[in-house]
Parts: structure tokens; sequence; C-alpha cells
């Protein structure tokens, strides 16, 4: 499918946008992308948002039992990121940034930029330099079989366990309940594909599972908690 307009590319500040003012245009966007994202891990949630909860100190974002809360004194600022085109498709993004270089979680659309941009065409911008992804230099590593993420995991699919994916970052919490269908271990990822969730988890971020009843929770090497845990249902 390609877009039916042909908006201006181009990546931007909404300066005079509050981030609960645009959380709250959420439901209009169609089909979008919640990510929550810190190093080596991006917990995607993907499908239509029912409702946005402003409960004061935070917005919850909820439809069946997907969520995510977001405490309203991390954000500060709002950026749009239309750049990123796949197979004549456009990727509209919203990116939320805490301070500084702190980039804490995006929303993109799914269903091209006639679906998601009109929605934020009243906000004024101040444009950005394009941000320079360069893709990582060397060969890309292999998962090893014995990856603990990748065993865990497994495991559950395996056994068809339906399970609740939790990713936590600063305050931040994003949840996902379901089977896990597909695990691929590729790209020096382990990678769960589902039709409304996706995790991307780097090899050997996961050192050890630490295990209360059904719950898993992810450590390090340090043997601190990375953001992520699996509770069995």
């Amino acid at each position: 499918m390609t877009e039916r307009s042909n908006p201006e590319k181009g990546r931007w500040a909404l300066t005079a946008a509050s981030p609960r003012d645009v959380l709250a245009k959420l439901p209009q966007l169609d089909r979008v992308m919640v990510a929550i994202r810190q190093d080596g891990l991006l917990h995607e949630r993907l499908g239509h948002i029912e409702t946005v909860t402003d409960q004061g100190a935070e917005v919850v974002i909820a439809d069946s039992a997907e969520i995510t809360r977001l405490p309203l004194d991390l954000l500060k600022t709002v950026v749009l990121d239309v750049s990123v085109e796949m197979r004549g498709k456009l990727y509209p993004r919203l990116e939320f940034w805490g301070e500084g270089e702190d980039y804490l979680f995006s929303v993109t659309g799914l269903e091209g930029g006639d679906a998601f941009l009109p929605v934020l065409a009243g906000y004024e911008r101040s444009r950005l330099p394009f941000k320079d992804l360069k893709a990582p230099e060397g060969e890309t590593p292999e998962v090893p079989e014995d990856d603990p993420a990748l065993l865990l995991l497994n495991r559950l699919m395996e056994d068809k366990t339906p399970v609740q994916v939790r990713a936590t970052r600063v305050g931040m919490q994003q949840i996902w309940q379901g089977s896990i269908e597909k695990i691929m271990a590729m790209g020096g990822y382990v990678n769960i594909i589902t039709k409304t969730f996706h995790l991307h988890l780097e090899a050997g971020q996961v050192a050890t599972w630490q295990q209360n009843g059904t719950s898993h929770v992810a450590l390090n090497g340090a043997g601190q908690p990375i953001g992520l845990e699996v509770q069995e249902l």
C-alpha cells in the first residue's frame, strides 16, 4: 500500500505540546506500536489504543490485557519523526524524551501517514536534525543456544504457557499478556513475535532468572534486575 498524500519528511520538536495532551490523542491514531526502550531491551505492543486515562501524576494507556503506565513528570519533550519509509509506506513516530538525551518510549503509526499525521497537524513545530542511526560494525553475533532468556522463553512457548511480560523503566511500566507464538533468535537478539506484541532482547542481557513462584525476574551479570519480568499465568 502506498501513501495517498506525500507529507514532508523531517524531524520536529512539538514545541508547544504537552506530553499529556499528545498522549490523549493516541486513540485517534489507528493501529500503533507503543515501545518502551532501554539498553538491550525493547518491549513493543501493537494495536489500537482503546483508552488513555489521565490520573493526574500518570497516564494509563490500555486495551484489553495490555497496559502502559507513564509518570508524567518523566516526560519533557515530544518529537515527531517523519522519515522512516518501507515498501512505499510511511511509519511516522512520536518520540517521548526525558531529561537530556534520555529517550524513554515511542509511538509509531502502523497504518501510514494519512492515519497518523492529521491528528497532530495543529501543533507548532521546530525542525530538528535527522538522527544518524549507524548500523553496528562487524559481524552480528549469534545467540548462544544456552542463552538464559532463550531457554526460558522457548520452554514457555513449547508448553503453550500463557504469560504476562512486563517491562519497567524509571517508573514507566508496560505489560503484555498472552501466549508466545513465535521466537526468533537472530541478529544477536532473542525476539518474541506475536500479532500484538514484540520483545527484542539482546543476547547476554539476561545472565539468570530470579524465580519467585511462577514469576521470573531477569538479572544481569551483576545480579541486578534489568527491568524485565515474565509471569506464568
